[in-house]
């Protein structure tokens, strides 16, 4: 496994994993990322990007926030990116993202696009929410969620694990190994990395409605691939079939036999279609 370094930007320390060299460069922000990710693969042969895994902050060894306050997450996650490339001196980058990891490029498209040569959406697509319909952030304090702390027993629930339909015995080890990493993951994260409480915007554009989204996402200046699960309850093909449509650089590639979290049981497929899009986006004109 490759180590964790980190870089401080002044108000904020951010972690990351380092793969590859070069100025061909990928980032991603993840709350975690399994060591087989798509994204470490693409830093290791037979691929040649320079990929930074940046882990957002509240978690590993990004800054912790210890008050259980909502924030802005998807703003500041967003921000933390744009900040992590400048201070590297990377003037534009590919971008790739599994579910939650999508809101830094998604954040990274409407502010800052003129940093982005393409970006692949894996598992998940933005969208606007209503927080009058949303429920309150829960608050937790740091004794609320010290229960969990090192608790093999409540972690091991936790921690995440596909449940989509097959027999396949490559795949069902594959989910076996994420859950077992996933779980020692859970098992060495602190009491205030369980107090991230989500809210505020997370269109990562201010959107006021659905169809304000829907309107950004018609000014996306670059290539956008959703690369979707068939049988994904958060991001549905319907969902993702349109956010492709809004977008002029838009392109959906569904796997009928995938949910969500398809791009983590098949890393190998992912890193292969990630490549193979990014190198056709070269000259495109939109």
């Amino acid at each position: 496994m490759h180590e964790v370094k980190t870089i401080d930007l002044g108000d904020v320390t951010l972690a990351y994993r380092e793969y590859g060299s070069g100025d061909k460069y990928l980032l991603s922000t993840q709350n975690f990322f399994f060591k087989d990710s798509h994204m470490a693969l693409l830093g290791q042969p037979p691929y040649d990007y320079h990929c930074f895994l940046i882990y957002m902050r509240g978690y590993n060894q990004s800054t912790h926030y210890f008050d259980g306050e909502p924030r802005e997450y998807v703003h500041l996650w967003g921000q933390d990116l744009i900040r992590f490339a400048e201070a590297m001196g990377i003037k534009s980058f590919y971008y790739t993202g599994i579910s939650h990891g999508n809101w830094g490029g998604w954040y990274a498209a409407f502010n800052r696009p003129d940093m982005v040569r393409a970006f692949a959406c894996f598992d998940g697509c933005g969208g606007y929410m209503d927080r009058s319909k949303l429920p309150e952030p829960h608050r937790a304090s740091l004794s609320d969620v010290q229960h969990l702390v090192g608790n093999y027993e409540e972690l091991s629930k936790r921690a995440w694990i596909e449940k989509w339909p097959t027999e396949n015995p490559e795949r069902l080890r594959r989910r076996q190994s994420n859950w077992e990493e996933h779980t020692d993951i859970l098992m060495h994260r602190s009491a205030e990395e369980f107090c991230v409480p989500m809210g505020g915007d997370m269109s990562g554009c201010n959107a006021v409605s659905d169809e304000d989204y829907f309107e950004h996402l018609k000014t996306i200046p670059f290539p956008v691939l959703i690369w979707n699960g068939g049988l994904d309850p958060l991001c549905t093909p319907e969902r993702a079939l349109r956010t492709a449509q809004a977008i002029p650089g838009g392109q959906l590639l569904v796997y009928q036999h995938l949910g969500h979290g398809g791009a983590d049981e098949m890393p190998e497929l992912a890193a292969r279609d990630c490549d193979r899009f990014f190198k056709d986006t070269e000259g495109r004109i939109l």
